[in-house]
């Protein structure tokens, strides 16, 4: 487990011109089943520059949809730990803080741990959240690393607060079909008292959208389950298409689930 305090931040980076863009403008033709199509524990540089390439368009856009319906105003100057689950290079704890920068909201970040099984990976969502930490949000925020696969970890991997607000973020993880639901609802349950807001949101799958179901109906077996929003409406926003090496205008399918609870 790494631990650091970032210094404060010396330039404004923003993800999608600073972290997406920047990583398709260096990169020759992409081909999706190099990663099996987003699902591989990414072992390369390489490869984790095709993954933002390929995908860090649509976690961008899905995540801008979903947040609204989480009214972060409420987060204004309160101490807030972000758990960013399956979190490949971080990419959805870099756009949560995009869009705390673009909305003036300015919690104070306690920590962020990072959960990934991939050590590189790790290591550049380490780095990129190092960068998208802006002097706006706690000089003494923690970054805490996790490099475990999701059915290992237990409750010693998380330091956490029952007074701090919990935001977990789950981008494009619970739709993949190896790790265990109920274990990871009891080590969430077991883990992270007071409360928690939890955020899912994955492409859309027929196949696979149950599983994002079936996690929210673990949690919905307590009364205090509040503020429950779903969705599985299609967006139109800008992606870089790999088809014609442009970026355009794309349709982008998810399903989302979000929730409240207190634990």
């Amino acid at each position: 487990m790494i631990i650091s305090s970032p210094q404060e931040a010396q330039i404004q980076v923003r993800f999608f011109e600073d972290i997406y863009k920047s990583k398709i403008e260096k990169l020759p033709f992409l081909r999706d089943v190099d990663i099996d199509h987003g699902r591989k524990v990414l072992n390369t540089e390489a490869e984790c520059d095709k993954y933002i390439a390929l995908y860090g368009g649509h976690h961008f856009h899905k995540l801008y949809a979903a947040f609204p319906s989480t009214n972060f105003q409420y987060t204004e100057g309160k101490s807030v730990e972000i758990i960013d689950w399956g979190c490949g290079q971080a990419l959805a704890t870099c756009v949560l803080m995009d869009y705390l920068i673009e909305k003036r909201i300015s919690p104070k970040i306690e920590s962020i741990t990072l959960v990934e099984p991939s050590s590189i990976a790790l290591w550049r969502g380490y780095s990129f959240v190092r960068q998208m930490l802006q002097p706006t949000f706690s000089n003494n925020s923690l970054i805490q690393t996790v490099n475990k696969c999701i059915d290992n970890l237990n409750s010693s991997d998380f330091v956490s607060s029952c007074s701090n607000i919990k935001i977990h973020l789950f981008s494009n993880i619970l739709d993949v079909e190896d790790f265990d639901l109920k274990k990871l609802y009891q080590l969430i349950i077991n883990s992270f008292s007071g409360f928690n807001r939890i955020i899912c949101t994955s492409p859309y799958h027929n196949a696979r959208n149950y599983r994002i179901d079936s996690f929210y109906n673990l949690f919905n077996e307590y009364p205090m389950v509040k503020k429950s929003f779903y969705s599985d409406k299609a967006i139109y926003e800008e992606i870089f298409y790999n088809k014609t090496g442009k970026f355009q205008n794309c349709k982008i399918e998810r399903y989302e689930r979000q929730f409240t609870i207190k634990l």
